[in-house]
Order: structure tokens, then sequence, then C-alpha cells
């Protein structure tokens, strides 16, 4: 209880936090955010960054989850879950990362977050062939 009492602090706190700095760093001098982002009503643009990072947050807070649970858990259901959720998140990340910027390079986010669940996921041992043992 007390794990998803301050996980649902983080989130809610980092939110605001990645709106802010996105804002920030995105519309000053060199600005690599669209101009729609920009120029829209900064309270507008804030709020709708914010619930934006929290979908995207959350979205990969979940993903986490069900690759922590793909690791102690075996099962085809239980890994499709953790591939669905995990595209999920990259995707969310990608699109958010294309609408923000306009860069196709964003949608990169759906691949890197497919290598980070596989190397949670994956058991290398796995792949080895079983030894052999010699008769004699």
């Amino acid at each position: 209880m007390l794990r998803v009492l301050l996980m649902g602090l983080t989130l809610l706190h980092l939110g605001p936090g990645l709106a802010f700095a996105v804002l920030a760093a995105g519309c000053g001098p060199s600005p690599w955010l669209r101009a729609a982002v920009c120029a829209a009503d900064p309270v507008g643009g804030f709020m709708r960054l914010t619930v934006g990072a929290w979908a995207v947050l959350t979205l990969a807070w979940l993903a986490w989850a069900a690759v922590r649970r793909a690791r102690t858990t075996r099962g085809l259901r239980t890994r499709l879950q953790a591939l669905l959720a995990v595209l999920a998140a990259g995707a969310a990340a990608g699109a958010a990362g294309a609408w923000l910027t306009g860069a196709a390079l964003s949608w990169l986010a759906v691949p890197a977050a497919l290598a980070a669940a596989w190397l949670a996921v994956a058991d290398p041992r796995a792949c080895e062939a079983p030894p052999r043992s010699r008769g004699g």
C-alpha cells in the first residue's frame, strides 16, 4: 500500500515537472518544440502537457509492472500482456515526442522500450543447450 501511495505521489509531481521543463527548455531562444506548442495559451499548454505527461508516465509504470510480473511468472499470457503494455508505453512516448517536436525520430521510443523490456525479462541461459553427458 505504501509503495502504491509513493508511486502515485511521484507520478503526480513528475507530470507538472516534466511539463514545465519541456516548456522552459523547448520554447527558449533556440526552440525545438513545434511552434503550435509554444504559441499556445501558456496555462492551457501547461495543462495539456501535464495531462499528457501523466498519461505517458502511467503507461510506462503499468508496463514496468507487467514486465516485473513477467519476470517472476512464467506463461505465454503474462509475457504477451507485458509485450502489449511495453508497446503501448513506447507508442505513447513516441507519439508524444512526435507531437511535441514533429520529428519522426521520436518513434524510436517503441524499439527502445522493447529493448529495455527484453533486457529485463529475457533469460540468456534459456537459449543454451543442455549439457550432454559423456557416455563412458
